[in-house]
């Protein structure tokens, strides 16, 4: 099909000289909108509520909620007739006052542009995604001083985030024991936020629903108003305008029906969280008082009913909020309670401990995404990785038409990009790492591309070799599952839209007409409404869009254990520069050595790897994570992403043929961390891996990879690593930290650089190709300086106690905190002398004095409480030992390892005891460096020698420049 547009409807113009969209024009080219799209049937001759209409609102709502798109509206009473203009004037504007409800009330214009006419057999509302989450109905009131009132969007927030204990049915206005007939109590003479009066029953009242049934329907107006302020008594039977006693007729069969329907309604109420039943007598009641005529006779079967219900924060609602969202099957969802809570408060959702080093990132969405990166982050990627190619007009990265597409196709997809050329555009392939599109594409497409452009609107060019149904399919699957990330994931709230094109190279590459006709229909194809036209502003935002969409990943990526998984669960991060570059620039290269400082993030790296692997078709057979110590192959273990192996056990295994070709006969891709700790001894564990590596690879971009990650400045030991020389291999360096404060990257600066003479020629060889300095990626200062203590052997417990005590005073919790011993033969010792500590005890703690080097010059991280320079020495040790009785007990549960076991993970707190190394074999700074760089915010060093302590201290106050 031609995209030129007739040239009647070029000739329509606006006041502003943008194209006037017609109904007729976007259903020829429904096909080519990357949006997600809904299909649904109107009679604009009937009220928004009626017929078939509800479903026009239930589909915005969901639109709303899920990143836009279009709804397509199938105009029934078209074709039946007669209507006129009127009809769709009227009908609309009911629903834009129901979508401005959902909106709160902001600037309906930003969000919807209706195209079509009363007599189109078809009407298209083009919905941008709204900035917070849209609920149709609340079912949640609050009270006035004469009615109730539905609560808004912002209302709803205070009332989740409300905090408190419920108050008792005794605590509310005190209810009258006597009512008499046509007469006003003293305590009922006017309605307040607390008590309300209705009087249903009358002469005149008609109906057809019973008297019980007409007080259910009514409570539910006042249960959730008046549990969400203070709450407060409804009396059914006084009228509201003189506040009379009347009564409501009610036999004794109707009382227990109304008791009954009270007590169903009231099960149905949702009270906080959809698992709490509400108690009657405790959190509400319902209660007859007989109406009484000459104070003591009752007038019939008269009875003033009183229905009671006592303050309860957090929000209640009478049922479920009616909100909706579009599933990932593009069916329309409604939210459950749970769900519906947890995506309102997500706007809300902070973690405080972070902010410190990072950045929250600011998104206007529905149930946002928590994201947190370095401040410079989003922009330096943009200056560094993509505002470089914005005028060259070539797919990045750079060679993905060289892997992508077969050599025959390459130059004329270079060729048809060029329409592109003149002004700002990026171009992406999707198949690439970072906007993890599915990898599953038919066998006709050689790739697809992404342009975003300035001037033009934004496309998604199907590069394939025909032009078939399933084709097309996939190019506008792509295009909408782009449109939803860039919005959902990367935070774009703009009106934006993106075009999906199909180029059948065959037939572009044979006919020159065809192919000049193809590039002109780019530059023509004006599909969506003139708001959506790209800008310089919305340019710029779609491609920080892109940026967080391709470097976010989930912070439970870090952890390795079930607790910390679910605290993480929620939030996420984005990659520094430095490793986006790495898994940009570098996502082709089959073998690579990646170098990088302690804190630089290369595990992340690594497991960001093996997840594009696994996208781009990997089964976790295929892949193999390879490392040294337990503790780090647990970490990557839990994410069950591939298989895990220590280098000792995988050479013991090769040993056995059968067990090891079960175990790695299908693996074809090996990724290596911590290689610095790696060792020879055991057998050639390089040649190994790299065997492993390619013993199944093929041309195909998700085998052959083997990737290794070291740190030849935490080399520690001298024994032969098993590594060949750097010289010939692919070298990436990772420079950016992000793991330490300032005052611990100062520290661990000075054991970075040791001396080059003391170093093997390999790692000197190494160093000299891809050194880089290492640099903070923020500017945390935690005003904990680094601690150098020395005491005898005998004061060693007592003085792990004492610190342990300061760190949990000081807010830490025992699973912030790592005890690390140089040799194993120390292990046994200290995790004997932790489990014996009773840190609830002032025993041993008062009577010992350390002696300290702060080599920050900053106050020591573990100083507990005032400062207590001006006490005499009973006085301070009275104070703290005052305080060691106030510190909260824990269980003894910090984590006890070897520096070396602890390799590649880190904690808050670490404390080491006794670092010492046999310097014939290891080598003794940077043992220190990979003690120090495994701590975030507190390092405390224990020695029992002081020649230790002062070798210490004197290479932590060496200038960096000598």
């Amino acid at each position: 099909m031609s995209l030129e547009p007739p040239k009647s409807w070029k000739r329509q113009r606006t006041a502003s000289g943008s194209p006037v969209l017609t109904s007729d024009w976007v259903s020829k080219n429904l096909h080519m909108y990357g949006e997600t799209t809904l299909h649904c049937a109107v009679n604009i001759t009937r009220g928004v509520r009626e017929c078939v209409n509800d479903v026009v609102l239930f589909y915005t709502c969901a639109l709303l909620n899920s990143g836009g798109g279009i709804l397509h509206m199938h105009n029934l009473d078209a074709q039946r007739g007669p209507v006129v203009s009127k009809d769709l004037d009227t009908w609309w504007s009911a629903v834009e006052c129901k979508m401005a409800d959902m909106i709160s009330r902001d600037d309906i214009c930003n969000y919807f542009d209706l195209v079509g006419n009363y007599d189109d057999p078809d009407l298209y509302l083009f919905v941008k995604t709204a900035e917070h989450l849209c609920t149709l109905e609340y079912h949640s009131r609050l009270p006035t001083d004469t009615a109730t009132h539905e609560v808004t969007y912002q209302s709803v927030l205070k009332l989740l985030t409300q905090k408190g204990e419920m108050n008792t049915l005794n605590e509310l206005p005190q209810v009258p024991s006597v009512y008499n007939y046509g007469c006003t109590a003293e305590e009922l003479k006017k309605e307040t936020k607390q008590i309300q009066f209705k009087q249903l029953s009358s002469p005149k009242s008609k109906g057809s629903k019973s008297l019980p049934e007409k007080i259910c329907f009514m409570m539910s107006k006042y249960i959730s108003a008046f549990a969400n302020h203070e709450g407060g008594h409804i009396y059914f039977g006084i009228d509201d305008v003189r506040a009379a006693v009347i009564g409501e007729e009610l036999s004794e069969v109707d009382r227990e029906k109304t008791e009954r329907l009270a007590e169903n309604k009231m099960r149905t109420v949702i009270w906080g969280e959809e698992e709490f039943v509400a108690e009657r007598g405790r959190h509400w009641d319902i209660r007859f008082f007989p109406v009484l005529e000459d104070h003591n006779l009752m007038k019939q079967d008269r009875v003033v009913v009183v229905l009671s219900i006592c303050k309860f924060p957090g929000g209640v609602f009478t049922s479920c909020p009616e909100s909706y969202y579009v599933s990932p099957y593009k069916s329309v969802s409604s939210f459950t309670f749970t769900q519906w809570k947890m995506a309102m408060l997500s706007s809300q959702s902070d973690v405080p401990g972070l902010h410190s080093r990072f950045v929250k990132v600011p998104m206007q969405l529905p149930n946002p995404p928590l994201i947190f990166t370095l401040p410079h982050t989003v922009n330096t990627i943009k200056e560094k990785l993509l505002a470089g190619n914005l005028q060259t007009c070539n797919p990045q990265p750079r060679h993905v038409l060289e892997k992508l597409v077969p050599s025959n196709s390459k130059e004329l997809i270079k060729e048809t990009l060029q329409v592109c050329k003149g002004g700002k555009c990026v171009i992406f392939a999707t198949e690439c790492w970072g906007l993890k599109i599915p990898h599953s594409r038919p066998d006709e497409v050689l790739c697809d591309v992404l342009i975003i452009s300035e001037d033009q609107d934004n496309h998604l060019v199907t590069f394939a070799t025909c032009q078939k149904p399933h084709v097309l399919k996939h190019s506008q699957e792509v295009a909408v599952e782009l449109k939803r990330k860039l919005v959902l994931q990367g935070g774009c709230s703009e009106k934006f839209g993106i075009i999906c094109h199909v180029a059948d190279i065959n037939r572009l590459c044979t006919n020159p007409q065809d192919f000049s006709a193809w590039k002109n229909s780019i530059l023509s194809s004006v599909l969506y409404p003139s708001h959506f036209r790209i800008n310089s502003s919305k340019f710029d935002k779609i491609l920080d869009a892109v940026v967080v969409t391709m470097a976010s990943y989930p912070a439970s990526d870090l952890v390795s254990d079930e607790n910390n998984t679910m605290q993480c669960e929620n939030f996420q991060f984005l990659l520094t520069c430095d490793q986006f570059e790495l898994l940009w620039t570098q996502q082709f290269t089959k073998e690579l050595w990646v170098h990088g400082p302690p804190g630089s993030g290369k595990t992340v790296a690594a497991i960001q790897l093996i997840q594009e692997l696994r996208r781009r078709g990997c089964r976790p057979e295929e892949i193999v994570y390879l490392a040294e110590n337990h503790r780090l192959c647990s970490l990557v273990r839990h994410h069950n992403i591939c298989l895990v192996a220590e280098r000792r056990k995988l050479m013991d295994e090769s040993k056995q043929e059968e067990i090891f070709l079960s175990r790695y006969g299908q693996v074809c891709n090996v990724v290596v961390d911590e290689v610095q700790n790696f060792k020879d001894r055991d057998g050639d564990w390089y040649s190994l891996a790299g065997k492993l590596a390619t013993q199944n690879a093929g041309s195909v971009l998700k085998t052959g990879y083997f990737w290794l990650f070291m740190d030849y400045s935490q080399k520690v030991h001298k024994f032969n690593a098993g590594l060949p020389a750097v010289i010939g291999k692919n070298n990436f360096m990772l420079s950016e930290v992000t793991r330490h404060s300032i005052e611990i990257f100062d520290f661990a600066s000075h054991f970075m650089r040791p001396r080059r003479d003391s170093l093997h020629a390999v790692e000197e060889s190494a160093l000299t190709k891809v050194d880089s300095i290492p640099k903070l990626g923020h500017d945390y200062r935690s005003g904990k300086g680094v601690d150098i203590l020395s005491c005898n052997e005998a004061e060693i417990r007592s003085t792990i106690g004492k610190i342990l005590q300061a760190l949990l005073q000081n807010g830490l919790h025992e699973n912030d905190i790592a005890i690390l011993v140089g040799k194993r033969k120390d292990l046994e010792r200290v995790q004997s002398a932790v489990n014996e500590i009773d840190l609830s005890s002032d025993q041993e703690f008062e009577q010992f004095e350390h002696r300290s080097s702060n080599v920050s010059g900053l106050r020591p991280c573990f100083s507990m409480g005032t400062s207590n320079s001006n006490l005499s020495l009973s006085e301070k040790k009275q104070q703290e030992t005052n305080e060691i009785r106030e510190c909260p007990r824990g269980n003894n549960s910090v984590s006890v390892d070897t520096v070396k076991s602890f390799s590649g993970l880190d904690k808050a707190a670490i404390i080491g005891i006794n670092p010492e190394v046999n310097e014939e074999n290891a080598d003794f700074n940077k043992f220190i460096l990979s003690l120090a760089s495994r701590a975030r915010d507190n390092l405390v060093i224990v020695t029992t020698s002081d020649e230790v302590k002062n070798k210490i201290v004197r290479q932590a106050t060496t200038n960096l420049t000598d």
